[in-house]
C-alpha cells in the first residue's frame, strides 16, 4: 500500500493511525461491515501504521538531539581531558620548582659549609700562632696615614681579641 522509501510525517501516521481506529472492523473484528474490504482492512491498516513507524528515516528529531547530547558528551570529554593535561603540567612546573629549589638549598649549604671551613682554618692558624680574637671596639687606632701599619695598645692584664662574623 506505502512505497517503502517514502518518509511518513506525523500527519501522515496520524492520518493512518485514525483510518485505522475508525473502521468498524477493527472493534469488530468478527462481524461484517458496510466496507467492501471485509472485516481485516482494519488489521492492514494498523499494519501499515506499524510499517510506517518502523521504516521511518534515522534522521529525525530525536536523532539530532541525540547527536547533539553526544557533541555536549564530547565537548566535556575533552573538556576534562585538558583539565587533566593542565593538571599534569601544573605538577610538573612544581616538581620543577621543587628540584630548583632543592638544587638552590644544596648550593647555598655547600657554601655555607665552604665559609665554616674557612673560619675553621682561621681559628686553627689563630691558635697556632697563640692568637686571639678582638673587637675593633677595643683597639686604639692611631691614624693610619702617619705609619703604614697600625698600633694596637692592649690594657694590661687583657688579651687581643678577633671577632669574625
Amino acid at each position: 500500500m506505502f512505497p517503502e522509501s517514502s518518509k511518513f510525517d506525523i500527519t501522515t501516521l496520524r492520518s493512518l493511525s485514525a483510518s485505522a481506529s475508525c473502521s468498524s472492523a477493527s472493534t469488530h473484528i468478527g462481524r461484517d461491515n458496510d466496507r467492501s474490504d471485509g472485516p481485516l482492512t482494519g488489521m492492514n491498516s494498523l499494519y501499515d501504521v506499524l510499517e510506517a513507524v518502523t521504516s521511518m528515516s534515522v534522521h529525525e528529531p530525536s536523532d539530532s538531539e541525540a547527536s547533539l547530547v553526544l557533541d555536549v558528551l564530547r565537548a566535556k570529554r575533552n573538556v576534562f581531558v585538558a583539565q587533566k593535561t593542565l593538571a599534569d603540567c601544573i605538577l610538573r612546573e612544581n616538581e620543577v620548582f621543587a628540584s630548583l629549589l632543592k638544587f638552590r638549598a644544596e648550593a647555598a649549604e655547600k657554601k655555607v659549609d665552604d665559609t665554616d671551613l674557612g673560619l675553621g682554618c682561621m681559628r686553627i692558624i689563630f691558635k697556632k700562632h697563640g692568637w686571639s680574637h678582638f673587637s675593633s671596639s677595643h683597639a686604639l687606632l692611631q691614624r693610619q696615614d702617619q705609619i703604614s701599619s697600625f698600633d694596637v695598645k692592649i690594657p694590661q692584664g687583657q688579651q687581643p681579641t678577633i671577632i669574625l662574623d
